[in-house]
């Protein structure tokens, strides 16, 4: 397979496809034009502005499809390499494991990042979807390090394990096997489920918890496993991606991937692949001013009409942690008017 440079492969075959995608557009809106010239009265040589950003907006559309369309074959055919252009006088020794990809990902979502405190992007797989009675098969938690001054060192710390839920639990008890694959395989290295319960605790403290459907499902499921050991979950609060995307509908993750055209899912009910896709759509989600990206905001949002999502049943966007002893005081409810002194009973001097 020939190696081939990809700045100058993708500097030259750019050029070429978003010259031949202008060319098309030149000769449409050269023939759409006269016509429409000769059509409107008065006659008038302005173009509107809507129809301009239109017809630039299918150009691009069509150069981004042809030229993904290009690199895909092309990565089939050949081998890309890459050089220095700028050599880093000192390289910088991290040891974060983390991938090209997920460096870029990261990259994307750092300045909307930054002004929250740590965020922690949670998934688990289970063997069944009753909250009360399902055991929990795979965890993974993902936490971004944000270094406002050096967008370059950014990095994530990310946890996943498999979990045995009691000592003979085998494949024929995972009831979603046919979902997520977790079989004799897994659960062969998979860690003991009292072990789990103290790893996911020490993650997920100090944290904003951040997941799809993560209010009504994953939490509520940590939360059973943690207090059957006496372990406390100290998490802050936690904003659920499920509801802030869908406010008419009931989708899954992938949807929302896809409704929102974000980066594709290679491992769909994969923990870590599941993480690794929220934080892209909780970036998505910020840019479009759909969520907050700062503490205060968040916490407002929490007892705002907008916070709540009337499904079949209550979904919370914020959902605060009672147990943080930082936050229990926001759930304590303003007493009723009724309670207050009124003005006419107020003594007078």
């Amino acid at each position: 397979m020939q190696p081939i440079n990809f700045t100058t492969w993708f500097e030259t075959k750019a050029l070429q496809l978003l010259k031949q995608s202008i060319n098309h557009l030149n000769d449409l809106m050269d023939e759409q034009i006269q016509i429409y010239k000769k059509d409107c009265k008065p006659h008038t040589n302005h173009i509107p502005s809507e129809y301009l950003q239109f017809q630039a907006e299918k150009c691009l559309e069509s150069f981004k499809i042809n030229l993904m369309t290009q690199l895909q074959q092309a990565c089939f055919n050949h081998k890309f390499i890459t050089h220095d252009t700028y050599p880093v006088e000192k390289p910088i020794k991290l040891n974060t494991k983390n991938t090209l990809l997920q460096r870029a990902r990261l990259s994307l979502s750092s300045y909307n990042f930054e002004s929250l405190p740590q965020l922690a992007f949670v998934d688990i797989e289970t063997d069944s979807t009753d909250i009360y009675s399902a055991n929990m098969l795979q965890v993974a938690i993902i936490k971004p390090i944000i270094d406002p001054e050096h967008e370059s060192l950014n990095y994530t710390i990310a946890w996943s394990s498999y979990i045995l839920p009691y000592s003979n639990y085998t494949q024929k008890d995972n009831k979603a096997y046919h979902i997520n694959h977790i079989g004799s395989k897994e659960l062969k290295s998979a860690m003991r489920i009292e072990d789990a319960a103290i790893k996911i605790a020490h993650h997920l403290e100090e944290t904003i918890i951040v997941g799809y459907n993560v209010n009504s499902f994953d939490i509520p499921i940590m939360k059973r496993l943690l207090w059957k050991y006496n372990i406390p979950i100290m998490y802050k609060f936690s904003i659920d991606l499920y509801p802030a995307s869908w406010r008419n509908r009931k989708y899954k993750l992938n949807d929302a991937i896809q409704t929102y055209n974000l980066f594709y899912n290679p491992k769909p009910h994969d923990a870590m692949a599941d993480a690794e896709c929220c934080i892209d759509l909780l970036n998505e989600l910020i840019e479009r001013n759909e969520l907050p990206n700062n503490e205060n905001d968040l916490l407002e949002l929490s007892s705002s009409y907008n916070n709540i999502w009337q499904h079949y049943k209550k979904y919370k966007v914020i959902d605060i942690n009672s147990d943080h002893y930082d936050y229990a005081h926001l759930l304590i409810k303003t007493p009723a008017s009724s309670l207050k002194r009124k003005h006419s009973q107020l003594s007078i001097p």
